[in-house]
């Protein structure tokens, strides 16, 4: 049975072509009318599926994402496994942070030297300072050379500031003082290589780390709290 003739009369008007196909249609058998389908429909179908699985993929992922973040950290020049989460869960649990709601991070994948600046150093720089600019990051741990650089550009805060006065009064003695992009030096780290956490997972074996708070950060409470439970031992 003809279905469709694709070289149809140039003088039949499109509309009146469709009817004679709806014409013939209504009396084929299901094999002719799926073998229809087939050559002419089935590619176009598959592709809207395609399409809308894809948005509706999209649109899923958007609306029940976390819709912001209440913790970030990049650790930089670490020693520890960076696929390891244990840390940031621990941290989640002991601050009761809804992962439902709210994002909480650490990306120990971070490197920076001042000897040497590759392609990854540099994606990870650009990364961080995209990062800060949303407003997404709130800690930074890394050795001086790290923690001065990131001073240097006004990314790091006064801790003397932040830092709650019984909690500074305890840091006092490992302060890193460091120049900012003006010239001033500032309190801007802390010397956290004693941490107990940071030991129990590895993440600094014979460096120093320095800890700062990202001066734009407005989870700060959480960044202290993050300071805090460094220190806690299990």
């Amino acid at each position: 049975m003809e279905i469709y003739n694709k070289n149809r009369d140039k003088n039949n008007s499109l509309s009146d072509e469709i009817k004679e196909q709806n014409a013939k249609l209504k009396d084929a058998s299901l094999k002719d009318k799926l073998l229809y389908f087939k050559d002419y429909y089935l590619l176009s179908t598959v592709a809207v599926i395609a399409v809308c699985a894809f948005v509706f993929t999209l649109l899923y992922t958007m609306l029940t994402a976390p819709h912001d973040t209440a913790f970030g950290a990049f650790f930089y020049n670490d020693t520890g496994d960076s696929s390891s989460t244990a840390l940031i869960d621990g941290f989640v649990q002991y601050m009761d942070i809804d992962t439902s709601k709210q994002n909480a991070y650490i990306d120990s994948s971070m490197t920076y030297s001042k000897e040497i600046v590759d392609l990854d150093a540099y994606a990870g720089l650009e990364k961080a300072m995209a990062s800060i600019t949303a407003n997404d990051l709130d800690v930074i741990v890394g050795d001086t050379d790290t923690i001065d650089y990131f001073a240097k550009c006004d990314c790091l805060g006064d801790l003397t500031v932040f830092l709650p006065a019984d909690l500074l009064e305890l840091c006092q003695d490992r302060l890193y003082y460091a120049k900012t992009g003006s010239g001033e030096h500032i309190p801007v780290g802390i010397d956290v290589s004693d941490s107990p956490k940071l030991n129990q997972y590895s993440y600094y074996v014979d460096r120093e780390p320095v800890f700062g708070i990202i001066i734009n950060s407005d989870k700060v409470d959480n960044a202290v709290a993050f300071l805090k439970y460094l220190y806690i031992e299990d």
